[in-house]
């Protein structure tokens, strides 16, 4: 059974003991091209005054600073959030002990969605356009994350014009190139990461979810696969300089499989796919069709939760991690798109959803046997979680 602590961070300064007693419970949600939110529950009392508790402290403020980090086991400290408070609930009842204050806090990306604005950029890849944004909010501190994108097609109409926010241009381009635009909190407090990147292909260091047998560390697992979503992606575009037509074709098989083969063998069956006009003149053809086709590849989609104490590991989108189903096709690499880490006075749980883009060999009895009910009894834990001070 592993250890869990947890500590929290207020304008980038440790939270002492006193302070970390306030909160009854932390909920982390963190998803794929999605805003990550954390909510940490403290309840408060009114004084014979009528003055509600702590209600003024800096720290409950709106735009505070607030960071979140979890250690399982011994191994290193995983930051989860790091961003400002935008938004205070504080539900009030006359009950004793029945009001609450909740601190929403999102990540630095509220600041690359706070001015629309329109810009234009000539000349620039993608990827050098996702630079630029990002050194232009002084939030993210930590050293980018960027993949290089393709030049723009040598077309007059190559600009590519900002309309609303930095962070609604930096999704509408990572888009067409089948990549992602997001921001993960740093090593240290108040230097958040902006990431403009594909899907990983390769596993790191996330230990393997266990279903059955030995290691067992699965408390739910709920794939389905759906046949009709990997199509063949088809587009044209007229140059402008030349009058000249390109098209191109891309299907599943051009996408870098988690697997042996694809999840669907449709076959004569796969649906096809023709993309919609407005991108094709500013990203390269091929790449445009080859990352809707891997986009649409992503056919199983699972969600579960992990037992708590006997998974070693912190969960997190942008993530491939080994799955282990016993003698299954569904066993293999999965990827991360959404998880929620729920901390409280007693438990650590993580829930989660992954999808994949391929189906796997059959390995017999590379995951064990079924547990015996013996075995499954022997998990049976009491919670303790802990939080640590620094």
């Amino acid at each position: 059974m592993a250890s869990v602590f947890y500590r929290l961070f207020f304008d980038n300064e440790a939270a002492d003991r006193a302070r970390l007693d306030l909160f009854e419970q932390l909920t982390v949600r963190q998803e794929v091209d999605m805003m990550w939110e954390a909510r940490l529950e403290m309840p408060v009392v009114m004084d014979a005054k009528g003055k509600w508790s702590g209600e003024d402290e800096p720290f409950l403020q709106p735009y505070a600073r607030v960071r979140v980090e979890v250690q399982v086991a011994d191994k290193p400290w995983v930051p989860l959030i790091d961003g400002p408070i935008t938004e205070v609930v504080a539900p009030r009842d006359p009950q004793p002990g029945a009001s609450t204050v909740t601190l929403v806090v999102h990540d630095d990306s509220v600041f690359l969605d706070q001015e629309d604005s329109v810009e234009r950029f000539e000349d620039m890849a993608d990827s050098e356009i996702a630079s630029r944004l990002f050194s232009e909010v002084s939030q993210l501190s930590g050293p980018p994350d960027i993949e290089d994108t393709p030049p723009q097609p040598d077309n007059p109409s190559r600009a590519t014009v900002q309309r609303g926010t930095k962070m609604q241009v930096l999704r509408a381009l990572a888009r067409r190139h089948h990549m992602h635009a997001y921001v993960l909190p740093g090593p240290t407090p108040g230097a958040s990461i902006g990431a403009f990147r594909t899907f990983p292909t390769a596993t790191d260091d996330l230990p393997a979810l266990v279903f059955v047998g030995e290691g067992r560390n699965l408390e739910r697992f709920d794939p389905r696969t759906d046949a009709r979503r990997p199509s063949d992606v088809r587009a044209a575009t007229l140059s402008l300089r030349d009058k000249t037509i390109t098209t191109s074709r891309s299907s599943q098989t051009d996408a870098p499989l988690q697997g042996d083969a694809p999840a669907v063998d449709a076959g004569a069956n796969r649906p096809s796919r023709l993309l919609q006009p407005g991108h094709s003149d500013t990203v390269d053809l091929d790449q445009r069709t080859r990352a809707e086709a891997e986009r649409l590849s992503l056919a199983t989609d699972a969600t579960g939760s992990v037992m708590p104490f006997y998974y070693k590991g912190v969960l997190s989108p942008y993530r491939l991690v080994p799955v282990k189903l016993s003698d299954s096709k569904l066993s293999g690499n999965y990827l991360l798109t959404r998880v929620t880490h729920t901390l409280d006075r007693s438990v650590y749980k993580q829930e989660f959803s992954a999808r994949r883009n391929a189906a796997s060999e059959a390995t017999p009895g590379a995951a064990g046997a079924l547990a015996s009910p013996s075995a499954a009894a022997a998990l049976s834990v009491s919670f303790n979680i802990q939080g640590d001070i620094f």
